[in-house]
């Protein structure tokens, strides 16, 4: 290994460097391998086992053909080649972030009413009479997620709490077990007293046969299909904006972690646009709403080659296993705590039986398909290893990299699992420390119990894959990845860094971090020969840091900004 080099060229004797350069390379004709561009006087952390640290990077078509020191870079430049000075900023590879929504996220910021998870029922009342008031009339107000069943678990979500908003406004708003309509929602979707469940679907009802409001499983999908959808430009709006706020904080490549049909034809439009500044690769959805796949996922699946591009994959899957542990709909080995809904041996439920789990991952991985199972209990958790314990059974080893989402409550007897069956474990930070969500989930399951989340540390030294996964905007506020970067080390909340920890002995150090956020990432999504760190032959993507991560206290890494954000050699943010 190399050591970190000491101190950054100073800009005087960079000066001189490069004017010797320029004189060297006068009259030399450009090459096959002279550079477009060399970035010079950097600190330069590679990720690459064979290179910690280096000094200087250069590209040429969008890859790096050269990474060393600033002696180096001599032989690749030309008097076209453009010298950029780091001035002795870090560099790490661009962040690879595994769950993420990002056109939910778009157009819950530009389209719809949002509330972050903080946000009490009073304050999501007032903010949907706020977006009432700037709709016309007899049209939807739409929102989510609803966050009040995971903080205040006693207030059950009704329609009358919705109409405090408006009674000339449909809403729907989508909640962590379904959707919520108020009664001219209801109304505008002729859901009645009279009205059925589809099959595998839920219409709840009161005392009297009135509709709650509360739709669940097909019945709650059946909504989401009947509700007037976003036009393919309003999806292409939301996209653009949430790519700039994953490219501001150094989002690279990111897995879009439940695509439907609408987010295929937005990525493939900007990719075809020259806009697509991320690599994309989609998590396709199979039963979503129930035990049957619906026609349109099917197709989605049949059809996904259509929506192939250099920089977007739709070879993924995305499985629905179990709720989460706040509203007692994860599926836990042992039992939550009693209530008086669920009794005193209440473990959870799966949504999908055992036998159809296993049989849905053979085909998919028998088809080439990466899937994704969401499963936050240890029992959906152990569940998902068995399905794909049976897919290399049936298949043999595929190659594939599966992953369980929110792999937050694992057994101590899975988790080599995950590293004998090549399996990688996804972590989502604002769950791994303190914060309103992982607490709710204490208070289903037990306080101490809900702090032995996310066994980072024994998952590395059994050899698992472990990688990243913001979730936005589904449960992060944001997608920036570096509170969570530091509250993997800390253990405890980025915001304030007082209190409590989590498991302070699942925490892991910085290079190890980074390696997650980074490589790790590159390999779950296929991209390990293109992407994930800083060596020859790879994609130019990186990114430009306002301080060394190393040279500052963990406690600072959660305020990071990245100056600059490359992909393929182009810019495309700078702060």
């Amino acid at each position: 290994m190399n050591s970190m080099p000491s101190k950054s060229l100073p800009l005087k004797h960079f000066a001189v460097f490069l004017s010797v350069f320029s004189t060297v390379v006068l009259c030399a004709p450009a090459s096959a391998q002279s550079a477009d561009v060399v970035y010079g006087n950097g600190r330069i952390y590679t990720v690459n086992d064979g290179l910690d640290w280096a000094q200087a990077m250069a590209i040429r078509e969008g890859k790096f053909i050269r990474v060393g020191s600033m002696d180096e870079m001599r032989s690749v430049m030309t008097p076209a080649t453009k010298v950029v000075d780091l001035k002795g900023r870090m560099v790490i590879p661009g962040i690879q972030d595994l769950h993420a929504h990002p056109v939910d996220a778009g157009q819950r910021e530009l389209l719809q009413c949002g509330f972050p998870i903080g946000d009490t029922i009073d304050e999501i009342v007032k903010k949907l009479a706020r977006c009432a008031r700037e709709t016309p009339p007899g049209q939807w107000v739409r929102g989510g997620m609803w966050p009040a069943e995971v903080l205040q678990p006693t207030v059950v979500p009704h329609r009358e709490l919705l109409d405090q908003a408006s009674l000339i406004h449909p809403i729907y708003i989508r909640t962590a077990r379904g959707v919520l309509l108020n009664s001219k929602g209801l109304e505008a979707l002729a859901i009645s007293r009279d009205s059925t469940a589809p099959e595998n679907g839920v219409i709840e009802k009161d005392e009297f046969g009135i509709p709650t409001g509360v739709l669940k499983g097909r019945a709650a999908q059946d909504a989401q299909h009947r509700i007037p959808p976003f036009s393919e430009e309003q999806n292409l709006q939301a996209l653009r904006w949430s790519i700039a706020q994953m490219n501001k904080v150094g989002v690279t490549s990111v897995k879009d972690a439940l695509a439907h049909d609408y987010s295929l034809k937005a990525y493939s439009a900007l990719a075809d646009a020259g806009q697509l500044t991320m690599r994309v690769t989609s998590s396709l959805a199979w039963k979503y709403a129930g035990t049957k796949a619906t026609e349109s996922e099917r197709q989605a699946i049949a059809q996904r080659a259509v929506y192939q591009r250099d920089r977007h994959d739709p070879n993924f899957i995305k499985i629905v296993l179990d709720g989460i542990p706040p509203t007692r709909t994860a599926a836990m080995l042992d039992p939550y705590l009693p209530d008086q809904e669920h009794g005193d041996n209440y473990r959870g439920k799966l949504k999908h039986s055992v036998k159809q789990l296993q049989e849905d991952l053979i085909a998919l991985d028998a088809q080439g398909l990466t899937v994704k199972i969401h499963a936050t209990g240890d029992r959906a958790l152990r569940e998902s290893l068995d399905a794909f314990e049976a897919a290399r059974h049936a298949n043999g080893n595929s190659g594939l990299i599966h992953e369980v989402a929110h792999a937050e409550f694992i057994h101590p007897d899975d988790i080599p699992r995950f590293s004998e069956l090549n399996v990688a474990a996804e972590m989502s930070p604002v769950i791994w420390y303190p914060s309103p969500l992982s607490i709710a989930a204490g208070k289903a399951v037990g306080e101490q119990r809900g702090k032995r989340i996310f066994p980072i540390k024994s998952l590395l030294e059994a050899g698992a894959l472990v990688i990243y996964g913001s979730d936005w905007p589904s449960v992060a506020p944001d997608p920036s990845p570096w509170p969570g970067m530091e509250a993997m080390i800390t253990r405890r909340n980025p915001s304030n860094n007082t209190g409590e920890q989590f498991w302070p002995e699942q925490a892991i150090n910085l290079p190890q971090v980074i390696q997650i956020y980074t490589r790790n990432g590159a390999v779950a999504m296929k991209q390990e020969a293109q992407s994930g760190s800083i060596e020859v032959g790879k994609y130019s993507d990186f990114i430009v840091l306002d301080r060394n991560l190393f040279d500052v206290p963990v406690t600072e890494l959660s305020e990071v900004k990245v100056l600059l954000t490359v992909l393929e050699g182009k810019v495309v943010h700078e702060l």
